[in-house]
């Protein structure tokens, strides 16, 4: 039996990211709940060359060393125009997503949101 759907807004509709870079969610401490069941959207890449987007769930016991959480696998991509469900294994306090917009001048755009549910671990 699975515990409370807790709602999650991760990356709220439409979040955009400009330049080759990471991008990361602020750490939230996740100690109540076993997994985070999310859906992730991506649209077009605008502007670079050999645009590449991908998206990873990471988790970690002090905010510094971060790992790719159970379940999912990194630097995922949905595809573009496309939502696609995630869930991840929670097994650490903290969590967060890790965006990386890739390619090569001009600098590359890419739009996405990240949504979902916690479920609350049972005790």
């Amino acid at each position: 039996m699975p515990g409370e759907l807790v709602p999650l807004v991760l990356l709220p509709r439409f979040s955009t990211y400009a330049g080759a870079d990471d991008f990361h969610t602020v750490a939230m401490d996740v100690t109540e709940y076993s997994s985070a069941i999310v859906n992730v959207w991506r649209g077009k890449h605008v502007s670079a060359t050999s645009p590449t987007f991908g998206v990873t769930f990471q988790e970690s016991t002090d905010q510094i060393n971060w790992t790719t959480c159970s379940g999912t696998t990194a630097n995922s991509d949905p595809g573009q125009d496309t939502e696609v469900q995630y869930t991840a294994t929670l097994t650490k306090r903290w969590f967060r997503i890790k965006v990386t917009i890739g390619g090569t001048s001009p600098a590359p755009v890419c739009t996405c949101w990240a949504v979902g549910f916690l479920e609350q671990r049972l005790s």
